[in-house]
């Protein structure tokens, strides 16, 4: 399990990662077109962050909940840890229930990358 510290820094490299995706690909940019949402994440074993993901950017992660989220990702800091060191592939997280999505099936194709 992981501190606060270790899981805002994962979040921020994971968040930096993707905004170098979305920079250096111009399909995943035409896909976040007028795309914007509000991302919950919850961490089983250590609280609740959000951020907006608007045309391809990403607001700073902000620590507590929102009730106006569009998409909510619940999962645990192992999970996550595993995730971004790529130890784990999204879809294996998924379907070993390690990572909950609720979202909207397309939603989740447009931020399917991020992981």
């Amino acid at each position: 399990m992981a501190d606060k510290d270790e899981v805002n820094k994962m979040l921020e490299d994971l968040l930096e990662s993707f905004k170098e995706k979305v920079k250096e690909s111009d399909k995943l940019k035409e896909r976040l077109q007028d795309f914007e949402r509000q991302i919950a994440l919850h961490f089983e074993d250590d609280g609740h962050y959000f951020f907006t993901l608007s045309d391809g950017e990403v607001s700073k992660i902000k620590e507590g909940k929102t009730k106006s989220a569009d998409i909510i990702i619940t999962t645990d800091s192992t999970t996550l840890k595993a995730l971004i060191s790529g130890d784990m592939k999204a879809m294996e997280a998924y379907a070993r229930k390690k990572v909950r999505v609720d979202a909207p099936f397309m939603d989740l194709l447009k931020i399917k990358d991020m992981f």
